[in-house]
């Protein structure tokens, strides 16, 4: 029975002599050692591994040789791929409005009167009721039937720029008419939210009352400082009511102002924007005279409105009239 490559005595029928059997091992031997010589050593190890493509090892089978040499692999370059840029908005801030306020608009010169709102009525008012028919205009007539009429005139128009009925102190008979004059001047301004005319300067009612004695428009007298200043005048009308229908409400073309004619408007609707001047009233006071008879015997009246930087003398202040308004 066959064990192993070992050879036994009993199998060759006899005995060899010992050098013959040392000389076979001996060819036996060399002949394994060319063999090991011969063979590379890629042979004797690629049994232990297993791989998917060049140098990429997967893993090894149990008992493998734990070193594997890596084949070296030229792996082909990828393709780059420029994008073009993305296009870069560039958007540009609108400018920011300017916060700073515009320049105070420079005051009126000082020989002449200040401008006032153009707020105007497009067309003459005609009184309703004509007050004409129940006041005198022979001389002052403070009757109750010609307030009465004057002052729903009065209304009637102010209603027509949305305002409010204009309402007479409950001392409006105690007063003279230069005074009435001066507080119904305050009662068109204050309805319009123009500040009043805080007081009759002494020296601005002889200004007035020398142009009631010229039937002109007065003017502030020589070393009265002023900044600006307007000026009206009427005359033959018998209640300072009527004149200040006729200057805010009936003052445009085709009517009594001398100033205002188709030719030539403008003068139209001077009076009203001299009793609106948009005066600071930083200091502005006022000047009123009544004189009968001072146009051609029938009444002549004159205001002057001053915004002043003096402390002139008063002769009536608005304060004396608040506790008598409603």
């Amino acid at each position: 029975m066959r064990e192993g490559a070992r050879w036994r005595a009993a199998d060759s029928g006899g005995t060899s002599p010992s050098w013959l059997r040392f000389g076979f091992l001996l060819i036996v031997g060399e002949a394994i050692m060319l063999a090991l010589l011969v063979l590379p050593p890629a042979a004797r190890t690629t049994a232990d591994r297993h791989t998917v493509g060049p140098g990429a090892v997967v893993g090894r089978a149990p008992g493998a040789a734990t070193t594997v040499p890596v084949l070296p692999t030229t792996v082909p370059p990828v393709p780059t791929t420029t994008l073009p840029a993305a296009p870069v908005t560039t958007t540009t801030a609108p400018p920011v409005p300017s916060t700073t306020s515009p320049p105070p608009a420079p005051a009126a010169p000082p020989a002449s009167p200040a401008s006032a709102p153009s707020a105007s009525p497009t067309a003459n008012i005609e009184p309703q009721p004509n007050f004409l028919l129940s006041c005198s205009g022979a001389h002052y007539d403070g009757s109750p039937v010609c307030v009465s009429a004057a002052l729903q005139a009065i209304n009637n128009a102010r209603g027509h720029e949305g305002l409010a009925p204009l309402v007479l102190p409950s001392n409006w008979g105690q007063l003279g008419p230069d005074t009435q004059l001066f507080v119904a001047t305050n009662l068109e301004r204050t309805a319009r939210g123009l500040p009043p005319m805080a007081a009759r300067a002494t020296a601005l009612d002889q200004a007035a009352l020398q142009g009631s004695q010229r039937d002109t428009d007065p003017g502030p007298p020589a070393g009265f400082p002023f900044s600006q200043w307007g000026s009206n005048w009427a005359g033959a009308v018998g209640n300072p009511l009527e004149a200040i229908y006729f200057w805010m409400y009936d003052d445009g073309v085709g009517s009594a102002n001398v100033d205002c004619t188709a030719s030539d408007q403008s003068g139209c609707w001077g009076h009203r924007q001299n009793i609106l001047l948009p005066l600071p009233c930083r200091n502005c006071v006022m000047g009123t005279a009544w004189l009968e008879g001072g146009y051609s015997g029938d009444p002549s009246l004159a205001e002057l409105l001053v915004e002043t930087s003096g402390t002139p003398a008063k002769s009536f202040t608005w304060q004396q009239e608040l506790p008598y308004l409603s």
